[in-house]
């Protein structure tokens, strides 16, 4: 009677395996037929820009600033070449300054080309977390890949010596100057 029950539990088994691979065999033949694969050639040209990450946002060191009146200045630059390599793109980009308002420092925040000064405009801005900033923005700049250029930008603060005052003793500054750049794609 045991061997009997042994039996029929084998032969269920084998059964029951027998239709798993028959239902696997069909599964696998009915997703081949809607797979296809096709290879093919195409030669394409692809430029790139690269901007170092070092050089992209900057936060400035306000330790040496006090209430003197003195300027201080700060220059830096944003250039579509370095060294023997240049971009291989037109590219857009715009500057921005952005300063936290904790002291009543002045700012001046310009472009120089060619003895000219063109001045960024200047908005007071509030976040989502009610904290106020001010930010300067030169309108975008283009650099195109036939040229090398570099466009030279410089920011000066000061602190006005009216606010040497100790209610301004150990209240913390923040200026970020930050790249946003894009590459111009000619839709003609």
């Amino acid at each position: 009677m045991a061997n009997r029950r042994k039996a029929k539990l084998y032969i269920k088994l084998i059964l029951l395996l027998l239709c798993f691979i028959v239902v696997m065999q069909i599964f696998f033949l009915a997703i081949s037929r809607y797979e296809s694969s096709s290879s093919s050639n195409a030669d394409i040209d692809i430029a790139f820009y690269l901007f170092n990450e070092d050089y992209q946002e900057m936060t400035l060191n306000l330790g040496e600033i006090v209430p003197n009146g003195e300027e201080h200045t700060y220059n830096f630059s944003v250039s579509n070449n370095k060294d023997d390599k240049m971009a291989e793109v037109d590219i857009e980009y715009e500057l921005v300054v952005k300063a936290t308002t904790n002291l009543p420092l002045e700012y001046r925040f310009f472009k120089e080309t060619d003895g000219d000064r063109v001045e960024a405009t200047e908005e007071v801005i509030q976040d989502e977390y009610g904290t106020y900033f001010k930010t300067f923005k030169i309108d975008k700049q283009t650099f195109t890949y036939t040229t090398p250029r570099v466009d030279n930008y410089t920011l000066t603060i000061t602190f006005p010596e009216q606010y040497n005052h100790e209610n301004y003793q150990d209240i913390l500054d923040m200026i970020e100057v930050s790249v946003e750049a894009k590459q111009i794609i000619d839709e003609t």
